[in-house]
């Protein structure tokens, strides 16, 4: 007969499958992380999109603003007001693009975790 090892005779010998065990362990931790990471980019996404919505706002009330401005004599030129407009409006496009951007990576958390094999 073999003579047990020390380290043999503290740690039981784990199976694969038991609950105990790293790999589903880790398994779920990084299943939980993505899960995390989701949630996360989701409200990225949502303020984002809320701060476009924002500067919608802010074009329309500016656009408006022209109109009325072209009825009656305006205060500033109207070169200024297109200015604005304009710089409301490339803001406006940047943080589509962001909210786009984010929108990919929430799809791509989605496609990992249905992909996970781990649960």
């Amino acid at each position: 007969m073999r003579p047990v090892d020390a380290d043999e005779a503290r740690e039981p010998r784990e199976e694969p499958g038991s609950p105990l065990s790293p790999a589903p362990r880790a398994g779920r931790e990084n299943l939980a992380s993505l899960e995390r990471e989701r949630a996360r980019a989701h409200w990225r996404a949502r303020r984002k999109l809320l701060e476009i919505q924002s500067l919608l706002d802010a074009i329309k009330s500016e656009v408006e603003a022209e109109e009325r401005g072209a009825r009656a004599p305006a205060p500033r030129p109207r070169a200024e007001a297109e200015e604005r407009v304009a710089r409301l409006c490339a803001e406006a496009e940047r943080k589509a693009a962001e909210a786009a951007r984010m929108g990919r990576r929430i799809v791509e958390l989605h496609q990992r975790i249905a992909g996970c094999e781990c649960c």
